[in-house]
């Protein structure tokens, strides 16, 4: 029986997705707005090599303004925050991750993308229709290349929610479902793929893969 409910489930998947993103708990935005506004330009800055041109370029914000908003002359407004919360989302990826998560998938093989190690796998507990089960997912080896860059991009363009449901997508189309009769109970793994054995452990007796690459 499942550990979990698919609310449960979700929550778990969230968790692992960020974590796996940025290297935070979820919630990382919101902390970010906690902060003082000179404090966060500070951070972006610092992200950006101490350069508060490149930081306000990042941004889409004219660095009159960012200065204007760093020395407290001047309140950024609504849609600036915005683009202040994006910045921040970009931010937190780190560009070695990203570089990685863009790899990890490549329909056939790859560096980061050789079934069942390497490439992106995910473990969990999914009810499809009424087949309810653990499942080791191969996204890594079975999704075109570049797929999961596409749940960054979500992250980082709309935030946490709507990272996951692209990653959820991203599953129904492994699974050939739609997104919507997928079910997640529980999430016990989710890593982009290491090159060597350095992969996600197969639960005992798992060792082989069907048609789609999902190892039963």
């Amino acid at each position: 029986m499942p550990k979990g409910t698919p609310e449960e489930g979700e929550e778990k998947l969230r968790d692992k997705l960020i974590r796996k993103l940025t290297g935070r708990a979820p919630g990382a935005i919101e902390r970010e707005q906690k902060k003082s506004l000179p404090d966060r330009l500070k951070w972006l800055e610092k992200k950006h090599k101490g350069s508060d041109k490149d930081a306000a370029k990042a941004a889409g914000i004219s660095l009159t303004t960012w200065r204007r908003w760093r020395s407290g002359k001047q309140k950024p407004k609504a849609d600036s925050i915005g683009k202040l919360d994006k910045a921040t989302r970009d931010a937190l990826v780190p560009k070695g991750r990203r570089k990685r998560i863009s790899e990890s998938t490549n329909k056939g093989g790859g560096t980061y993308a050789t079934a069942p190690t390497g490439g992106a796998q995910m473990s969990a507990w999914i009810t499809i229709s009424s087949d309810s089960r653990p499942r080791d997912l191969n996204l890594g080896g079975n999704l075109p290349p570049g797929r999961l860059d596409q749940v960054v991009n979500a992250y980082v363009e709309k935030g946490e929610d709507a990272a996951v449901e692209e990653l959820k997508k991203a599953i129904g189309e492994y699974l050939h479902v739609d997104p919507d009769v997928i079910h997640i109970h529980d999430v016990t793994g989710l890593d982009w793929g290491r090159s060597g054995s350095e992969g996600l452990r197969r639960r005992p007796g798992r060792g082989r893969t069907d048609e789609q690459g999902e190892i039963f």
